[in-house]
């Protein structure tokens, strides 16, 4: 991961992708070697790029970024759960321990919080909302698969009403006896 690495930075040449779904226009970024931003909506990539000192995406391009879209649109289309892409994330420690936590529940599943914090060692839930809310691999670090502690939404960077649609479709491609349930924690909430 390159978070911290001054070697990483605007001479990387990174490339952006635009997949129209019926999420949205979903953007995808990366450079020829990481997956760098996955997100709904136009001109989020160059913005987070932009933050994080990156140099602008290039549209079109060949590659990773081409392989990132396949795999975006099939699990948009219901054909992948997960995917197999190096990722680099920009964040603090606390923050990709949440994200690498997040990255393993299953698809068609749902963690809450609480269940994350504890996983990861914290004793409250709150923080990894946090980490949650700045995650810029939406869809590859599934954050819409946390829920609150007693099943409810709880909050969503692209919205509640995305984030309901995003788990019915995974409920929905696991096939009809299938239904989302939260799974409860390892350990009993404070």
């Amino acid at each position: 991961m390159w978070w911290g690495d001054p070697s990483f930075g605007l001479a990387v040449k990174t490339l952006l992708r635009s997949i129209r779904s019926w999420l949205g226009v979903v953007e995808v970024a990366a450079s020829e070697d990481h997956l760098l931003y996955v997100g709904v909506g136009r001109g989020g990539a160059a913005s987070f790029l932009r933050a994080m000192g990156l140099s602008p995406p290039l549209d079109g391009g060949g590659g990773l970024v081409v392989e990132a879209e396949a795999q975006l649109v099939e699990y948009l289309a219901g054909v992948r759960r997960e995917f197999r892409l190096p990722v680099a994330f920009f964040g603090t420690d606390f923050q990709i321990r949440v994200w690498r936590k997040t990255m393993e529940i299953p698809y068609g599943s749902t963690r809450s919080y609480s269940w994350v914090a504890g996983e990861i060692g914290c004793a409250s839930p709150r923080p990894v909302g946090r980490a949650l809310s700045v995650n810029h691999l939406m869809l590859v670090v599934p954050c819409h698969r946390v829920v609150e502690a007693d099943g409810g939404l709880g909050g969503f960077s692209a919205g509640l009403t995305l984030k309901k649609k995003l788990l019915t479709h995974e409920s929905v491609h696991l096939g009809a006896e299938a239904t989302i349930k939260l799974n409860p924690p390892r350990y009993s909430d404070r």
